[in-house]
């Protein structure tokens, strides 16, 4: 009996039609873990701010969290860096055992008030899941890239509740110059997934409202300079953390100190740092806190919002927390980073306080990430479109800024 093959166009569209099923599968696992870690983050911080004395757990916390990486995490101690790694090269898929390890990780972190972030988590899960499904379903090689990057976009949107900047985040963090355009319906399928699915979840976000500019206005040359002199403020806060974050780890490298001691210096460092009269409102994530009178992230937005060296301090603690070997990501601290900054040479420049600190949200991390294009994109899904041209500018120029230092090491520059 003759056998008749199939064409291979038939067996393209299998494939893809496979590939799109897988992707939709991590976007809903995606989103549904987050919106779990976003609860459970919810909660530990509290319990942090109703049991301050948690505080003081920060060294053992630290010792006991790079063990356990030490013991069981393998290459998944490389982090966001390692799905960098992956989607660029396309050399296999990530770890599966970087999900629960960030997810229980980033929790400690924050119940002791380490001040790290929570995308980190969130992209490491999709990545996680991603990595489990290639290994369970035997995914062919040439579909791992794709399936990371709706991981990445997947995890990205649903804690921030950005879907198109979920999935530039995914198309553009591995090779900034050059976006993976091909994954692009893949990356905005699974980001919008992925946010539904949180929000069915009963996961909300902040919604943040600051004034729109009167292009006239913007048009002259005046402003334009004060813009300029405000990207270049952002991108330096962005390439200052950079330096800080890669000198402590640095440091570690060339005095060959025993594994145990940096996270437990660095959580003593962090006690003590604590009991400084107001530094408390810069350690966890920063964007809300019981005490009405706090610096948050929220409140960088209003006149007052934020003292003269918040935004050094936050970055200081994130350096530190980070370079220290405690787990959530940098972005949520670099968004309060540049809002707190943006607060304060509001004035001096002449600018509305929450434009400015609008602004520096997503400048300083799409300076430091390389990511200028998630950057305008996250400031139009928070902020409103009508001023998508001003932040691209920005972020542009702040990326520029930073020259060709960045957060992951993989990252293409």
């Amino acid at each position: 009996m003759e056998t008749i093959a199939a064409s291979p166009k038939t067996v393209s569209a299998k494939k893809y039609g496979a590939l799109i099923i897988s992707a939709l599968g991590v976007a809903i696992a995606s989103g549904s873990l987050s919106a779990a870690f976003l609860r459970s983050l919810d909660y530990v911080t509290a319990l942090r701010f109703h049991y301050p004395k948690l505080i003081y757990g920060l060294p053992i916390a630290g010792v006991c969290m790079v063990a356990a990486y030490r013991r069981f995490g393998g290459m998944a101690n490389r982090g966001n860096d390692l799905l960098v790694e992956r989607i660029r090269l396309q050399n296999g898929p990530a770890e599966a055992r970087m999900a629960p390890l960030i997810f229980c990780s980033t929790l400690l972190s924050h119940l002791c008030g380490a001040s790290t972030g929570r995308e980190g988590a969130a992209v490491q899960i999709g990545g996680g899941i991603a990595a489990l499904l290639i290994r369970a379903t035997q995914v062919q090689a040439s579909s791992h890239q794709a399936l990371l990057v709706a991981g990445v976009s997947a995890g990205f949107a649903s804690i921030f509740g950005t879907p198109l900047a979920g999935a530039m985040f995914a198309l553009e963090i591995a090779t900034p110059r050059q976006p993976m355009w091909r994954h692009l319906p893949l990356a905005v399928g699974s980001a919008l997934l992925a946010d539904w699915t949180a929000r069915m979840w009963g996961i909300t976000h902040v919604a943040y409202t600051i004034p729109m500019p009167d292009w006239k206005q913007w048009s002259q040359l005046s402003m334009l300079a004060v813009l300029g002199v405000a990207a270049l403020a952002f991108g330096m806060a962005g390439k200052m953390f950079l330096r800080m974050h890669h000198g402590i780890l640095a440091l570690q490298e060339k005095g060959q100190i025993v594994w145990w001691l940096p996270p437990f210096l660095g959580g003593c460092l962090l006690v003590a740092l604590s009991q400084l009269r107001g530094t408390s409102d810069y350690l966890g994530l920063g964007t809300w806190s019981l005490n009405p009178a706090a610096v948050t992230l929220y409140s960088a937005f209003s006149e007052h919002g934020a003292l003269a060296w918040s935004w050094l301090a936050k970055l200081t603690l994130t350096a530190l927390s980070l370079g220290s070997g405690f787990k959530g990501g940098e972005v949520t601290p670099l968004f309060f980073t540049g809002a707190t900054l943006g607060n304060v040479i509001a004035g001096p420049l002449g600018l509305p306080v929450p434009l400015c600190a609008g602004l520096g949200f997503v400048a300083v991390f799409a300076g430091a990430a390389h990511t200028p294009l998630t950057g305008a994109l996250l400031a139009a899904e928070l902020f409103g479109w009508s001023a998508f041209p001003l932040f691209l500018a920005v972020c542009w120029l702040a990326h520029w800024t930073c020259g060709r230092a960045g957060l992951y090491a993989s990252q293409e520059r």
